[in-house]
């Protein structure tokens, strides 16, 4: 799958607006993005997917209310207002692109619990994550992911 251009260019903005640590992760996810919509292999950094598909588009809700302070899957206490997401195979700790290619908008979330249990979906946001998103209003939209690699994960 091709990732949109879309994101590189909503990366960079999240770049400007960030502050020094959240940029720093920001600028490594452009990186990576670069590499993945490249076609010419001219960056010399690669998303390292390990055995996961670095990359995957479908449909994807947001979850909160009744489940803000309760234990995650992974443990950890859930806050909704976190940027935090729910998936079914990805380790824990990942840290995933998400982009609404309707609008642009972007946000980077860190996998901390098990879902959907929906059929028809690859990902439940945190609330936070949908408000950053600019989906909560739609409740499930479409959206094109890209796992972060290692490198990426750091700040």
């Amino acid at each position: 799958m091709e990732v949109s251009r879309g994101i590189v260019l909503a990366v960079a903005v999240i770049v400007a607006v960030t502050s020094f640590g959240n940029a720093a992760l920001a600028a490594n996810s452009a990186s990576a993005v670069k590499k993945g919509a490249s076609n010419d292999g001219g960056a010399k950094k690669e998303v390292k997917a390990s055995g996961q598909n670095k990359a995957f588009s479908g449909n994807a809700s947001w979850y909160g209310p009744g489940f803000d302070g309760r234990k995650t899957a992974s443990g950890e206490r859930f806050n909704m207002m976190k940027l935090t997401a729910a998936h079914l195979r990805l380790p824990f700790n990942t840290k995933v692109l998400v982009e609404d290619p309707r609008t642009g908008n972007t946000v980077i979330v860190r996998v901390n619990d098990r879902g959907p249990y929906h059929a028809k979906r690859v990902m439940d946001l945190s609330k936070g994550g949908a408000i950053k998103l600019g989906t909560i209003s739609r409740g499930v939209t479409f959206v094109d992911c890209l796992i972060l690699d290692d490198d990426d994960k750091k700040s």
